[in-house]
């Protein structure tokens, strides 16, 4: 064997060597650091304590991070079909916005109805934007799968999915208060549902039930202290069986000599 093979040999002997010895480390000693079992973070920037960041402007022009986000001009109808028509929707997702209750649509005035379907509308709009959303999510699945960022991309889009759903189901809350403030504007709707109708009508219709027989209880509980307040211990509980000064009529009858509050006048 020649110097060269037995230099060869003697390092890999000297790898398994190292080798075993990670094994029987690693093995000793299950127990890991907070540095190795901390997940990986989603981003390049701090969250505690808070940071603002401030974006390239080659990222600023690209992605128009100067627009304002409440006051900018909306989007053209026609600007706003070429977006939407670019992404095609996904199988299985409904994104119209979900009916109003029948029942309550017909007992709500025109402000309710004006204020109703501002929201339909603004879900209507919403509804758009998970179009180009789960094409990208897709994108990065399907072409960039080696991708060893993928993960913390694809948290962060999910997160924006759900901050998107949040605010669906956050106007489809305010569409069943205005619903139940139909019916009775002292009524309310503690519980998110999702659902197509606003509402499901069972539980609309149960809602309606509760609140009002809980009203109606309120209601014979307040007047049956009231009545209770009116009489005294002792009392006949008749009505028509005592008066009230407001029974007595207002000028009496008599000299004021013989009227009680008035003192008698000598100097006549």
């Amino acid at each position: 064997m020649s110097s060269l093979e037995e230099q060869f040999s003697l390092m890999q002997q000297q790898l398994a060597a190292i080798q075993a010895q990670l094994g029987n480390a690693s093995s000793a000693t299950p127990m890991q650091s907070a540095e190795d079992t901390a997940p990986t973070p989603l981003h390049s920037f701090g969250t505690r304590p808070h940071y603002d960041w401030s974006p390239s402007a080659t990222l600023t022009e690209f992605m128009e991070l100067d627009v304002p986000l409440h006051t900018s001009k909306p989007l053209s109808d026609t600007d706003r079909k070429s977006i939407i028509e670019a992404y095609p929707p996904m199988a299985h997702v409904d994104y119209k916005a979900p009916t109003t209750i029948p029942t309550a649509e017909r007992a709500m005035n025109k402000g309710q109805k004006l204020e109703d379907n501002s929201l339909k509308h603004l879900q209507y709009l919403l509804s758009a934007v998970f179009r180009p959303l789960d094409i990208l999510t897709h994108e990065m699945f399907t072409y960039d799968s080696g991708n060893p960022n993928l993960e913390r991309y694809s948290t962060m889009l999910r997160d924006i999915r759900h901050l998107l759903i949040h605010v669906c189901s956050s106007m489809t809350h305010q569409r069943n208060n205005i619903a139940l403030r139909a019916i009775n504007p002292g009524f309310s709707l503690t519980t998110d549902q999702a659902t197509n109708y606003t509402l499901p009508l069972d539980e609309f219709q149960s809602t309606l039930i509760q609140q009002t027989a809980a009203r109606k209880a309120t209601r014979e509980a307040t007047g049956t202290r009231r009545q209770h307040r009116r009489f005294t211990p002792g009392a006949p509980r008749n009505p028509n069986s005592f008066s009230t000064a407001s029974d007595q009529p207002f000028f009496r009858s008599g000299p004021p000599s013989q009227q009680g509050g008035f003192s008698n006048n000598n100097n006549n």
